[in-house]
């Protein structure tokens, strides 16, 4: 289904007035803007986005608050993402900045041995399920990092990927020889990553992983902050 004309409250406009009678002593309308649809009218079915070609999934039950405030918020910017014919795609790039600024929640991330929090916590979630959606439709994988150590947020193991601007990253590309569009929603704690495009008869899949060697984790360590 095409999108629809959307619109947004202009901030900094909306602002202005404000300010230039500070201390306020009235009310003052919002501005809104108005943003274009990124697929609008026949847009889909003249671009070949007009059937699935593959889903990734996973499940991020248990996740803290600043974690699912930033899985919402990358759903946010993939959502609709148009990956043109021969494209190679890169999640980092896709993401942008991952400030406070730009909208992101500290939380905990894996940096080398150690957990810490910092701006985008979570967001593997995402590279994960790209990868999933990625290998589901066939699509070739350019670029891919598992984590450090197994998290359930990723089971099974095998399926992750980890990203961490400007690497790891996740890239894949895009040789269907037509766009691909991405669809990202999440409902409950379920998080979705759907491939739109024209398929031309391939079909991914991967079978469940197994494991062996499993190393436990070693004994609990407390570190003052």
């Amino acid at each position: 289904t095409a999108g629809t004309e959307g619109s947004a409250i202009d901030a900094d406009a909306t602002l202005k007035p404000v300010l230039a009678e500070w201390p306020a002593t009235s009310t003052f309308p919002l501005q809104v803007r108005k943003i274009a649809a990124t697929l609008a009218g026949e847009d889909p079915q003249k671009m070949g986005i007009k059937e699935l070609l593959g889903t990734g999934y996973s499940n991020f039950s248990g996740s803290p608050t600043n974690r699912r405030k930033n899985i919402a918020r990358a759903i946010e910017i993939l959502n609709g993402t148009i990956i043109e014919a021969g494209a190679e795609f890169s999640t980092v790039d896709t993401m942008g900045e991952i400030d406070g600024k730009h909208g992101w929640f500290p939380e905990m991330v894996i940096k080398g041995n150690e957990t810490k929090p910092e701006y985008g916590g979570g967001l593997c979630q995402i590279g994960t399920t790209l990868f999933r959606g990625a290998m589901k439709s066939g699509l070739p994988i350019t670029e891919r990092q598992n984590h450090s150590y197994r998290v359930r947020y990723y089971d099974p193991p095998g399926t992750d990927a980890t990203i961490y601007g400007p690497h790891p990253d996740l890239k894949f590309r895009n040789d269907t020889g037509n766009p691909i569009m991405i669809h990202a929603f999440q409902k409950g704690d379920e998080l979705f990553f759907e491939f739109w495009g024209t398929s031309d008869g391939r079909q991914g899949d991967y079978s469940y992983p197994r494991t062996w060697n499993s190393v436990a984790p070693p004994p609990t360590k407390l570190v003052e902050t």
